[in-house]
């Protein structure tokens, strides 16, 4: 009872009004059966977590209560802190054989990783040290296992990435030695295995010199700028989504975009990237700066925005399925043919529904889904090379110093 008092006490949910107002917003609250505010007044642990353990894993842990609360209550962070506490024999089987679950914590268990990166190709440049750094996360472990299936290219977001930082002069460092970063470890409530790889990442990173993390995943995103800097206060570096970084260059003539008509487009805010780290503008900067992109906002965007029906890969049923159908019905009212997100796990999610739909032979909106950092490196110019005569300019101006 008292560690349930010290939770209730540190996210603010003692504070809970019950006024209804996170139901409100809650994507599970219209299908009935959870209430976000009857969790706020959970007196018995014992009762709730072992006994009917399913509503506190079934929550989207999307933030979007957290956005009409008057009273500051971090819900989310209250649900997580109850998952850990909930035991593994009373924990839910999280989708696809758990098997991003299992591959995390085989690395966390592991002494040492070393990750193939001949995916880059001969034309992408990496440095083995350095100030900035792209963290790539699980895209090589999905590409495989999602690429066929879905026909997502997971681990051409890397090297669209690495691209677009070439592009703008910088070599990113890129490590052989990194591991999962843990989030659907933490989200579903393996604290001990979480913190291993928080300690083993960050450990990997600052015997490179690395002061600034990169990621193009919304979740390893916000892993890295808050979970990672409670679990490892010894490292702080700077952390940033790729969309965030490129988008005060946006103009300097290094990242020039060709002319499209891919017309309307969309753009799906993730909830870890939106709602809890507050990256809204970035990405739709990134977008318009292409030519040619019309960028329309759907019904619900920004805080508002409605999560693609799972984070992670915690929980995922019929619900799950309908929340997805319901964004992407939201997408095409838009006028918008493609819709764009800056998570590879909302693009996994909407790519999965689409193919579901398929098999089953349901009518359903026209929508091509593509990640943000694909869309555009896709788009950029071809680097124009100096004029013969201007390099040989060059090259006597330079003899001649």
């Amino acid at each position: 009872m008292g560690e349930l008092a010290e939770l209730k006490r540190t996210t603010s949910a003692a504070l809970c009004l019950e006024c209804g107002k996170c139901s409100t917003m809650c994507p599970l609250a219209t299908f009935g059966g959870f209430s976000a505010a009857r969790m706020m007044s959970i007196q018995d642990p014992e009762t709730e977590i072992h006994g009917h353990a399913d509503a506190v894993q079934r929550c989207l842990t999307c933030s979007s209560c957290e956005v009409r609360c008057p009273q500051g209550v971090r819900y989310t962070d209250f649900v997580r802190g109850l998952r850990h506490e909930v035991p593994p024999t009373a924990r839910m089987t999280c989708p696809h054989g758990e098997f991003v679950q299992a591959a995390a914590r085989l690395a966390g268990s592991s002494e040492e990783v070393e990750r193939d990166l001949s995916w880059l190709g001969d034309d992408l440049k990496i440095a083995e040290e350095g100030e900035v750094a792209l963290f790539v996360g699980c895209l090589p472990l999905f590409d495989v296992y999602f690429g066929n299936d879905f026909g997502v290219e997971m681990l051409e977001i890397a090297r669209s990435a690495v691209r677009m930082l070439n592009r703008v002069g910088i070599e990113p460092v890129v490590l052989t030695e990194e591991r999962c970063c843990g989030h659907d470890l933490l989200w579903g409530g393996d604290q001990k295995t979480f913190q291993a790889l928080a300690e083993a990442n960050t450990a990997a990173y600052k015997a490179k010199g690395v002061k600034h993390i990169l990621t193009t995943c919304a979740e390893c995103c916000r892993t890295w700028e808050i979970d990672y800097a409670e679990a490892v206060e010894s490292y702080q570096p700077k952390v940033e989504h790729l969309a965030e970084f490129l988008a005060p260059m946006l103009g300097n003539g290094k990242l020039a975009f060709r002319e499209t008509d891919n017309g309307a487009v969309t753009y799906h805010d993730s909830c870890r990237l939106g709602r809890q780290l507050g990256v809204y503008d970035a990405p739709r900067q990134l977008l318009s700066a292409v030519p040619g992109t019309d960028l329309h906002e759907m019904e619900r965007s920004g805080q508002d925005a409605q999560c693609c029906g799972t984070t992670g890969f915690v929980f995922c049923n019929g619900v799950s399925r309908e929340l997805q159908a319901r964004r992407l019905e939201s997408a095409a009212a838009t006028g918008a043919t493609k819709l764009v997100t800056s998570c590879p796990k909302c693009l996994i999610h909407f790519h999965c529904a689409q193919t579901e739909d398929r098999r089953n032979e349901r009518e359903t909106p026209v929508m091509q889904v593509q990640d943000l950092t694909v869309y555009a490196a896709n788009m950029l110019t071809t680097p124009k090379e100096p004029a013969k005569g201007a390099a040989e300019e060059s090259e006597q101006t330079g003899e001649a110093l």
